[in-house]
């Protein structure tokens, strides 16, 4: 196996893992991942069409329609017609989804943290965000991440 492609492995498996991980933590209190990257874009910035969702989701779908279907039935999100124009529905994060947000974001802070303590001072987190972005230069998913950080700043 050439190193490049052990390395491809390895950051697919990383990957993986993680999911697996996080995906459990965000059980125990009946969320996916995926509904959550929702739940916390709408806490930062509420009142989005699913399109405008649609272009900050990372991990997920970028057709979140069933996603955001299964918030309303949890009650943690609302569909409401826009004031502008009456064919744009805009999603709203109800109080009990902001109560799910709060919650989520301190699996994903200790997530985070498990995370970061595998590196050892081996490499810094920066170094290998660096490196990473290089791979991904030029693409619509860079281009995704950007935006997140410009509404999470």
């Amino acid at each position: 196996m050439y190193y490049i492609e052990e390395l491809r492995y390895l950051i697919k498996a990383v990957d993986r893992e993680g999911e697996l991980n996080y995906a459990r933590r965000l059980k125990a209190i009946n969320i996916t991942p995926s509904q959550y990257e929702i739940l916390k874009i709408l806490s930062l910035k509420n009142g989005l069409s699913i399109s405008e969702i649609g272009e900050l989701l990372i991990c997920g779908s970028e057709n979140p329609s069933r996603l955001i279907d299964r918030l309303v039935l949890k009650n943690l999100v609302e569909k409401k017609n826009s004031k502008q124009d009456s064919r744009i529905v805009n999603i709203c994060i109800t109080s009990e989804g902001m109560a799910v947000v709060k919650e989520a974001a301190m699996i994903e802070e200790e997530f985070n943290e498990d995370i970061k303590s595998g590196f050892n001072n081996e490499v810094t987190v920066e170094q290998l965000i660096e490196v990473l972005k290089k791979q991904v230069e030029g693409t619509k998913t860079l281009g995704k991440i950007e935006k997140r950080k410009n509404i999470e700043a």
